[in-house]
This record gives C-alpha cells, sequence and structure tokens, in this order.
C-alpha cells in the first residue's frame, strides 16, 4: 500500500509538473494573446489568430470607439494610428464577410460601449464563390467568453509557443511586441498572389456576399462606416481582366459601396500595386502601404487608390481602363 501511495503520489506530481510547466511556457509566450502576447521576444506569430483575436479583446477593456473588421491583408494595418480614435483591429486569415459579421455581433454583446467609427476592408477573394473560408472560432459561434485555462495548459498549445521560440514562424507575417502587423526581413517578394484552386477549376465571381455588409449598418446604426478594397498585386487585376472576371468585380464593390457612409478603392492598379516590393505575395502589403491607406481614409481623399462612393460604375471601370491601358500592371508577374 505504501509503494502504491508513493506510486500514485509521485504520478500526480509528475503530471502536475507538466501541467505547470506548460501553463507557464504558454504564458509567457502566449500565443493566443490573453496576456498581451509574447513576453520572451518582441514577436507573435498567426497561429489561430480567430481565437487570438477574441481572447485580446475579452481580456481588455472593450472600451473601444472604433472597429476594424477585414482578412489578414487588413492585419498590416496598424489601428494605433487612427487618430482620435481608440480603435480595435479584427482580421484572421480568408475571414469571408460572414464570419465577420459574426465576429461584429459578438463584439457589440460583449462591448462596453458603441463605436463612432467602423472601417471594413473588403478583399477580392470576397467575391470568389470558389474559396471556402476556415470555421468560426468556439467561443464566437458558441457565444461564450474564453479563459486561458481552456487552452495553455494544453501540448498542443505548447507546440505553437516552442516554435515561437525557435521562429519557426508559420507565415511570413507577424505581429510585433503591441500586436501590430509586420512582414519578416526574410519574407523577400513575390509580385503576384497565387490562388490555390484545385486541377481544371476555374474562379467563379459573383455578388453573392454583398448582402453580408449590410449588417454593419444594421449592427452600428449610430457609427460611420468606411469599406475600403485592399491592395492587390495589378497583374492580378490583369488576369481578372483577360478571364472576364473583372466587370463582375467592379459591380461587386459598387454594390458593396451602398452600404457604406463612404468607400474606396486600393486595389485598383497603381504605383504601389505595381510594386513588386512592396509585398511578398502580391496580397499582403507593407505596413507602410497601409499608413498610406489610414492618412487617405482620415483625409476623406484615395491617395493612390479611387473613391468608389459619388462615382458611377462606369467612371469606375473608365478609371481601370485608364490605368491598365497606363501599363499600371506588371507584365513580367502576369507571365
Amino acid at each position: 500500500m505504501d509503494r502504491t501511495k508513493l506510486y500514485l503520489a509521485t504520478i500526480m506530481l509528475l503530471a502536475a509538473a507538466i501541467m505547470g510547466g506548460t501553463g507557464l511556457l504558454n504564458y509567457l509566450v502566449d500565443p493566443l494573446w490573453f496576456f498581451g502576447g509574447d513576453k520572451l521576444a518582441p514577436r507573435n506569430f498567426p497561429w489561430d489568430e480567430r481565437t487570438a483575436r477574441i481572447a485580446q479583446f475579452v481580456t481588455g477593456t472593450r472600451d473601444y470607439d472604433c472597429y476594424i473588421f477585414g482578412a489578414s491583408r487588413v492585419g498590416m494595418l496598424n489601428f494605433k494610428n487612427v487618430a482620435g480614435h481608440k480603435c480595435f483591429l479584427v482580421s484572421f486569415e480568408y475571414a469571408s464577410p460572414g464570419e465577420l459579421v459574426a465576429y461584429a455581433k459578438y463584439i457589440k454583446q460583449h462591448a462596453a460601449r458603441e463605436p463612432d467609427l467602423i472601417m471594413v476592408g473588403i478583399e477580392d477573394a470576397n467575391f470568389i464563390d470558389n474559396l471556402t473560408p476556415a470555421n468560426l472560432a468556439d467561443p464566437v459561434r458558441e457565444n461564450r467568453t474564453p479563459h486561458f485555462w481552456q487552452y495553455y495548459f494544453s501540448l498542443d498549445v505548447a507546440k505553437w509557443s516552442l516554435k515561437t521560440i525557435s521562429d519557426a514562424a508559420p507565415k511570413a507575417r507577424y505581429y510585433g511586441k503591441d500586436l501590430t502587423g509586420k512582414i519578416r526581413a526574410d519574407a523577400g517578394t513575390m509580385p503576384i498572389l497565387r490562388l490555390k484552386m484545385a486541377p481544371g477549376e476555374k474562379l467563379h465571381m459573383s455578388l453573392k456576399n454583398v448582402p453580408e455588409f449590410a449588417n454593419f449598418r444594421a449592427l452600428f446604426p449610430k457609427a460611420h462606416l468606411v469599406g475600403f478594397a485592399t491592395p492587390v498585386a495589378s497583374a492580378r487585376i490583369k488576369e481578372y481582366q483577360l478571364w472576364g472576371l473583372l466587370p463582375v468585380y467592379l459591380k461587386a464593390l459598387h454594390a458593396t459601396a451602398e452600404h457604406f457612409d463612404e468607400m474606396y478603392d486600393f486595389s485598383i492598379p497603381s504605383r504601389i500595386t505595381n510594386n513588386p516590393n512592396l509585398t511578398y505575395d502580391g496580397s499582403h502589403y507593407q505596413p507602410a502601404v497601409y499608413d498610406l491607406i489610414i492618412k487617405a481614409l482620415q483625409r476623406h481623399e484615395p491617395s493612390f487608390g479611387i473613391k468608389i462612393s459619388g462615382c458611377s460604375l462606369a467612371e469606375t471601370e473608365a478609371q481601370y481602363q485608364e490605368r491598365l491601358k497606363a501599363g499600371q500592371w506588371n507584365e513580367a508577374a502576369a507571365d
């Protein structure tokens, strides 16, 4: 009996030590942002942004007058640069409009106040029917508050922590000490994003996701709503033209603009989107590019983009044709 008790005590101590060590490791690295991010190094990798964004929100003050929604491209936007506002950024990879609306509903239910400003990043991928987004994070789907102990005693999460310590980044992008978007110095450059499609499958665009954007007005009726199409390599826009998809994309942007007070398009071919040195994949642009976008949105002028709201579809189509004819797309990239 004494040996059995000693054996059981040893097993329990060992289990406690493993759980305690796992919890401490995950607390220090904080891959899901419950405690403000990595405390060992100024880098936070995007392991599970869908959960991390909610963890960051519920453990903070929840007192924001501005929210910025979008997919991973919008993660390069420095939410602290929105002058006169305290903003919270909700962005994660392959976010669909429906997913962003679900996060907006969650935030509205759990926030301390109503926001004055809502910004929504809109992507060409939002209108591609072939792309299937990932599922919602459990706390959002179940409308519950996540707690760190539900995650940080897990060996699976500890693997993320160990990979973070060893600098085994899952993506070329990451988040700094203040959880603002960064791009790794070794990311390199790629002139155009390659969409992953099944062999023989063709892209199909439609306006079916456009009504989802109307939900932002319903959720935040008193807020000023600003939509902006995110930058994408100009060679991709040229491909859309060649594939006959550009007219659908522009119709989708104009239909989306009806649900916002202001709408801008930074995906139009420009000196920025034609420069391969500003992006590593043709989709995620350097934070400096998003600094220009924030300034443009706050000045109510389009900078290197164009303004969609207040313009007709024909005018937008003409501007696209003008820039494409002017050669503001990378011919080598398209090859």
